[in-house]
């Protein structure tokens, strides 16, 4: 991973199947990129969320892997510095996964959190 910017002591990863699964999602979508943050939401206060995006805006951070870009903007980072983006399989289901050393509760459902 590296990014366009110097951020001492800071980082966001993901983990090797995270990647393959992004990897497979952007497959022949040439200048797009994962953007990742967090909006107010849930009953614990914030909530995640990724899309993808051809724009990158002035307060992006750029963390590149592979052949793609994850984009968070720096209000985001804030929450997100030192999380780990992981893509599980369990069963017939799977989905991303935040492993977020900020969080300090999650409401039941697991949809929101609070920092």
């Amino acid at each position: 991973m590296t990014t366009s910017e110097n951020i001492t002591n800071n980082h966001f990863d993901l983990t090797q199947p995270a990647i393959d699964h992004l990897s497979s999602l952007l497959k022949g979508k040439e200048n797009t990129s994962v953007r990742i943050g967090i909006k107010d939401s849930g009953c614990s206060g914030y909530a995640y969320f990724l899309e993808f995006s051809e724009q990158i805006n002035s307060d992006d951070l750029k963390f590149e892997f592979d052949s793609f870009k994850i984009l968070i903007d720096k209000k985001s980072f804030t929450f997100l510095n030192g999380t780990t983006l992981d893509f599980v399989k369990e069963g017939l289901n799977s989905n991303l996964t935040f492993i977020n050393p900020n969080v300090s509760a999650q409401c039941g459902c697991g949809e929101s959190f609070s920092i």
